[in-house]
């Protein structure tokens, strides 16, 4: 929550430093890096896991832990950083950027980014938290530090994602300190040889979702800053990073129902209770704060990024609205992923599909465009909404009692 709050100060302040045009293209390229993010939370939540598992076995499994984290992240940061220096001519040209050196020093936050997962999945798997939280908040107070001296320099965008940088940076050297006692006293006798449980099918599939979940909440600002101009993106980047609020909600609360429904037994009637209890809290929390944009939009505009953001009024209501669909969507997808009930991941894909193929076809405004959005989305919630339901019809039916001797089989009970 203290590196949320962090970062939202960051952006009040690095909207006010900037001009619409350049703040534009700090919000369009970090948005892109949330799709990465999903790859990064997934592999975190594997080396906690096999942290967790190879806990009581002593620190020397938990140093082979971090050796084959380090040995498969490594390649990968390298492979995501010149993957994205050999595109970004490319992705400058689609965004109209005019140079390539932001999506350079996006490609640079990015492969940092694969690396903060070691030590900090290993502290989570430890249950040291108070470690985790110090990388988590070093991360957010050095991008604020470094991102705003660079911006108040004159390097404009490219000191905000500069300080991007920095902060994963910053986060991995916090986290390797705090374990590094840990790897001290490892005799190094442990073999490497880790098994990570979490590469099976179901994971592949929860990357899946999360993907298809990413790409939704993070289309409409790429779709802005292609079709349409420097001012109107920058403008639209206010409302983006606002609605974030209720799509950061959505994520925190997917998590807390997600682990809280996994470790109740498959029949228990709390896990209807959990999702109600879960959708009535993201509702409010949506709806409080979609209210706030539908009736003073220009005072929330002001007050959060200046005056120079004229235009930004006419869109956040909308977004408010989408952006209240998908958190509704999010806490259910979680929840019905928590069961291991994967069909969910059909409308996902589809809605996922549609929603950038009608983009690419209908964007002669922006509220155009976030109609489309609030209609797929819309629909997207009427599909989830009626899989929560048939998996609570099929929850609540008695389970069939055989007599010994009947003519039932074991395989019917």
């Amino acid at each position: 929550m203290l590196a949320n709050a962090t970062a939202y100060i960051y952006h009040m302040f690095i909207a006010r430093m900037m001009l619409p045009a350049d703040y534009g293209i700090v919000v369009t390229l970090t948005s892109i890096s949330y799709v990465l993010d999903v790859v990064v939370r997934t592999v975190q939540a594997g080396l906690t896991k096999a942290t967790a598992a190879t806990r009581g076995a002593g620190v020397e499994h938990v140093r082979a832990v971090f050796i084959v984290a380090m040995r498969t992240l490594v390649p990968l940061a390298g492979i995501a950083f010149v993957g994205q220096w050999l595109a970004s001519r490319w992705v400058a040209d689609f965004l109209h950027l005019g140079t390539a050196t932001p999506v350079i020093l996006l490609a640079l936050y990015a492969s940092l980014s694969f690396l903060t997962p070691a030590p900090r999945g290993i502290l989570l798997g430890l249950n040291r938290l108070y470690g985790a939280s110090a990388s988590i908040v070093s991360e957010a107070i050095v991008r604020l530090v470094v991102g705003l001296a660079l911006v108040a320099w004159g390097l404009r965008a490219n000191g905000a994602l500069t300080g991007y940088a920095v902060g994963h940076f910053a986060a991995f050297a916090v986290g390797l300190v705090v374990i590094r006692p840990l790897l001290d006293q490892s005799s190094g006798r442990a073999s490497s040889a880790v098994a990570f449980d979490d590469l099976n099918r179901y994971a592949f599939l929860v990357l899946i979702v999360n993907m298809c979940l990413m790409t939704m909440a993070s289309v409409d600002q790429i779709t802005v800053k292609h079709f349409f101009t420097a001012e109107v993106a920058g403008n639209y980047a206010v409302t983006f990073v606002l609605g974030r609020v209720i799509v950061m909600s959505a994520i925190s609360l997917g998590v807390v129902i997600f682990t809280r429904s996994a470790t109740m037994h498959q029949d228990d009637p709390g896990r209807a209770h959990l999702l109600a209890k879960g959708l009535l809290v993201m509702g409010a929390i949506a709806v409080v704060a979609t209210s706030g944009f539908l009736a003073a939009p220009a005072m929330i505009i002001r007050l959060i990024a200046g005056s120079q953001y004229h235009i930004a009024p006419a869109y956040i209501g909308l977004v408010g609205i989408e952006m209240t669909l998908f958190g509704l969507v999010y806490v259910q997808v979680y929840y019905q992923i928590s069961l291991e009930k994967m069909r969910v991941i059909w409308p996902l894909c589809l809605a996922a599909a549609l929603e950038i193929a009608l983009l690419a076809r209908y964007h002669a405004t922006v509220q155009q465009m976030l109609m489309i959005l609030i209609s797929v989305m819309g629909g997207l919630l009427v599909c989830v909404s009626a899989l929560s339901w048939w998996m609570f019809r099929a929850n609540s039916r008695p389970t069939p009692i055989v007599v010994p001797g009947s003519s039932q089989g074991s395989a019917d009970i």
